[in-house]
């Protein structure tokens, strides 16, 4: 999909939408859509029909959803022609009719509605489109999370950006605060927590050089300095109380690791972000490996568990736990 049109984000829009996310975050999507000029239709469990009036500028600016599509309903060319006309379609500027694919998700039917399409105008275009015309609606390429605020390096493990922006949500985190991830991988969450929240300094540690070395390159792509440290997460060169805020992405112990790994890693890690942590501190941590965590964390002196999230994302149904630190 290597052609994007411009999108006009400040033409106002009339239309009937589908924002995607994952589910466990739908909540947080209808949060931050309380301000905005849309009125929710449908909520299901990883997305939500809305109707919305107005500039796309502030829709395109919310983390949690990484596809937005025009709902067909059950009529597709109707809801195409009306998009067209003054919806979110409209907003797209291109000097060429409409570039469009249909998916296979459509059966047989998709391919009379791919040549009525032609017939309307549009250009049948599978390699380089503009519009992705599926069972659930007509996807906009140009209003993808990776084209709204670009792609970033990845490790095999790295935090979806959807589940890392509910984390940083969850982390609270206060103007000036030192923000650590003691296993920052590509520094997926530093990142977010750069554009999200206003740290006073972001601090990444891994053992691995190669991960660390993606996270500078993420850190220089989106302007978001980032102080890294190759250090495990057992034994950190962190001074007792000098992180308001940790974040992370543990080991499952499934695509990554193993269960047993963790029976050593885990124990030694949250005693370290315990130490790490000043009183009143607060960790937001996403695992799959949850019996362990929580016997983990019962086992840990100082911290307890305040807030579970559970969250899906490629067959797995990880969970975001916030930690709070006790004593002053």
């Amino acid at each position: 999909m290597p052609y994007q049109p411009r999108v006009d984000l400040d033409r106002p829009v009339r239309d009937r939408l589908v924002l995607r996310t994952v589910p466990g975050a739908v909540d947080y999507l209808a949060e931050e859509l309380r301000s905005l000029p849309a009125r929710i239709l449908k909520r299901e469990p990883d997305r939500l029909l809305v109707e919305y009036a107005g500039p796309l500028r502030p829709l395109a600016a919310v983390r949690y959803f990484d596809i937005l599509a025009v709902d067909l309903d059950d009529a597709p060319e109707a809801r195409l022609a009306e998009s067209v006309k003054d919806g979110a379609l409209a907003a797209l500027q291109s000097d060429r009719p409409l570039r469009f694919r249909v998916g296979g998700g459509l059966g047989e039917g998709r391919w009379e509605l791919r040549d009525r399409l032609v017939d309307a105008g549009w250009e049948n275009d599978p390699r380089s489109w503009d519009v992705n015309v599926e069972p659930h609606g007509a996807e906009l390429g140009a209003l993808y999370l990776t084209q709204r605020y670009g792609e970033l390096r990845r490790t095999p493990a790295s935090t979806n950006p959807l589940v890392g922006a509910v984390m940083i949500r969850l982390a609270k985190i206060q103007a000036g605060q030192t923000v650590l991830d003691p296993f920052c991988g590509a520094g997926t969450l530093l990142v977010l927590a750069g554009e999200m929240a206003a740290p006073g300094r972001l601090v990444g540690a891994d053992a691995q050089a190669r991960w660390l070395a993606m996270a500078a390159e993420n850190g220089r792509l989106r302007d978001v300095p980032i102080g890294l440290l190759r250090a495990d997460a057992r034994r950190l060169p962190v001074s007792s109380g000098a992180a308001d805020r940790v974040v992370a992405n543990l080991p499952f112990g499934k695509r990554v690791g193993s269960h047993r790994v963790n029976e050593d890693l885990y124990p030694a890690a949250l005693r370290e972000i315990a130490r790490v942590l000043p009183g009143g501190g607060r960790a937001v941590l996403l695992t799959d490996d949850k019996k362990l965590f929580r016997e983990t964390v019962q086992r840990t002196p100082l911290v307890r568990v305040i807030k579970e999230v559970v969250l899906a994302r490629g067959g797995l149904h990880p969970s975001v736990y916030v930690l709070a630190r006790r004593g002053r």
